[in-house]
């Protein structure tokens, strides 16, 4: 069978050799958002891999490793990456980091340019549920992959790192049932990410092993961005929703919704207790300062990398799925008695 060329790309977009050639090293200047997606799609299609190996370009290990994350500008993947980047570094690896913003399409983007920089391995953070035909390539080309914080369900990887979000969430709930909650908040991300089933699980099972019924009217959903606690807190309000604990998918979900409560003239902690999760550092710097569940951010992130160096140069790792136990921070937006 014979092997797709760049000539035969540029003549099905009906566009220059060049502009295939800037599309595949992710080159912005000359090619239109249009063209960039229509090239895209025909490379995805006939799932074309430049040969670079072929062409001198590259060793056989080219010592370096992709990391694909949902969002920058959340503290726990900035400090992820701050360690993994570390790890390589003192390992003689170079990280290509790549942001999805939580779009799916975007992840599908930065695998198929990091398969064709032929990196050695990648870190994956996805902005997906399940296993995708661009997660499949992964598999075709022999690239290792371990997931990192986020599972994906049905794909056959290498190997992942995560945090027992399930338990975390149930201990969390626990603890301000133990203080006679009754009517608990639970703001967390979207509805369609693993990590957000998981700490929803969590919560409902600590609701029943306590007698409490589940209410999803105390269930709101959105981004791990502050915006989304604000919100929901005063959606919560606006619908007459008497609540007196917040349980937080990330620390600022928890800011956004203690910024509402402030607002309201709702003290915190005498009328309502707030938890947030990931312990980043600047829920110590807010007014009352945040309780949370620390997640290890550090061990996740560097188990995660060795993992994967193991996977690089073959070896199976005697774990393919661990999950790591977090702890809570108690600081002053909980009444903190047991």
């Amino acid at each position: 069978m014979r092997r797709t060329t760049l000539e035969d790309i540029a003549r099905m977009a009906d566009v220059s050799k060049a502009t295939v050639s800037r599309v595949i090293n992710n080159k912005q200047e000359g090619v239109s958002e249009e063209t960039r997606r229509r090239v895209r799609q025909i490379i995805d299609k006939l799932e074309y891999r430049p040969n670079l190996l072929a062409r001198g370009i590259v060793a056989e290990k080219t010592k370096t490793i992709g990391l694909i994350i949902p969002d920058i500008t959340n503290p726990f993947f900035s400090d992820a990456v701050s360690v993994i980047e570390d790890c390589a570094v003192k390992n003689g690896y170079s990280i290509y980091l790549c942001n999805t913003n939580s779009s799916m399409e975007k992840e599908e983007e930065c695998i198929s340019n990091l398969i064709s920089k032929h990196v050695d391995g990648i870190l994956l953070a996805s902005a997906a549920t399940e296993q995708q035909p661009i997660h499949s390539r992964l598999i075709k080309y022999g690239i290792p992959c371990v997931l990192f914080d986020r599972k994906l369900k049905y794909m056959d990887y290498g190997a992942g790192i995560f945090v027992d979000n399930e338990f975390a969430v149930f201990k969390a709930t626990e603890f301000l049932l133990r203080h006679g909650n009754r009517r608990i908040a639970f703001i967390c991300g979207s509805g369609e990410l693993s990590i957000t089933q998981e700490e929803i699980e969590g919560y409902r099972s600590a609701l029943e092993a306590h007698s409490v019924p589940f209410n999803r009217d105390f269930v709101m959903y959105g981004t791990y961005q502050i915006e989304t606690g604000y919100q929901a807190v005063r959606e919560l309000t606006k619908k007459g929703l008497d609540f007196t604990a917040v349980l937080c998918g990330n620390d600022l979900i928890a800011i956004g919704a203690m910024k509402a409560l402030k607002e309201l003239n709702k003290p915190i902690p005498q009328e309502v207790e707030v938890i947030g999760f990931d312990n980043v550092k600047v829920g110590e710097l807010v007014e009352p300062a945040l309780t949370t569940i620390e997640q290890p951010i550090g061990p996740l992130s560097e188990k995660a990398i060795h993992t994967l160096f193991l996977l690089i140069k073959g070896t199976i790792p005697a774990e393919r799925s661990i999950e790591l136990d977090s702890r809570m921070i108690l600081r002053e937006s909980t009444k903190n008695f047991i």
